[in-house]
């Protein structure tokens, strides 16, 4: 039987699954791939990567589907087993966060720095930025702005404290400014 995804519910596609409907799963990694590579890409910045990332997410969330309690949560459920197996990937690749003390991070310029970073700048022109950064910002600021991560729960999730997290994104938000300020400079005088 031929399933379409238009009017079907997640909750009626793991009733297929558990029914051995293979239609079932097709139309869930359908309807949420999308969104778990992309998570998963900001990571790792590697297409490559991601899309193995990928399939592995959806081995073990097809295996484990039963365990799942919440079915109208599948959504969520798979994105956070992505992002688990993506910063899985980043620890096997050594990447490493290093504690930073609270003092370090102040600067009495940060509300002034937060509103110059509310300005309006194109969300490829910032992704890209932010590409830029090292790998540990990077996961940090990903973790934070596209994840909707909360601070503390990223400090967990990296085992790093959690005025570390702070340190690591305020750096990001001020490299950030610095590189998108430059950008516009440059676009002014070409």
């Amino acid at each position: 039987m031929k399933i379409t995804a238009v009017n079907i519910s997640d909750k009626e596609l793991l009733e297929l699954c558990g029914s051995g409907n293979n239609s079932g799963y097709s139309v869930l990694y359908q309807r949420y791939s999308k969104a778990a590579f992309n998570s998963i890409f900001r990571l790792v910045n590697d297409r490559e990567e991601a899309e193995d990332i990928l399939q592995e997410v959806f081995v073990k969330a097809f295996s484990e589907i039963k365990s799942l309690k919440n079915t109208d949560s599948f959504g969520g459920w798979v994105k956070r087993i992505a992002i688990n197996h993506a910063l899985n990937f980043l620890r096997k690749k050594k990447i490493y966060f290093a504690e930073i003390e609270d003092d370090k991070m102040l600067d009495t310029k940060d509300d002034e720095l937060e509103e110059k970073l509310d300005l309006e700048f194109r969300i490829e022109e910032l992704q890209n930025v932010i590409a830029e950064l090292p790998l540990q910002i990077k996961t940090i600021v990903n973790l934070f702005l596209f994840e909707n991560m909360p601070q503390e729960e990223i400090a967990k999730e990296l085992n790093i404290p959690p005025g570390t997290v702070r340190s690591y994104y305020h750096r990001a938000k001020k490299k950030i400014f610095e590189k998108l300020t430059q950008k516009c400079q440059n676009e002014r005088f070409t």
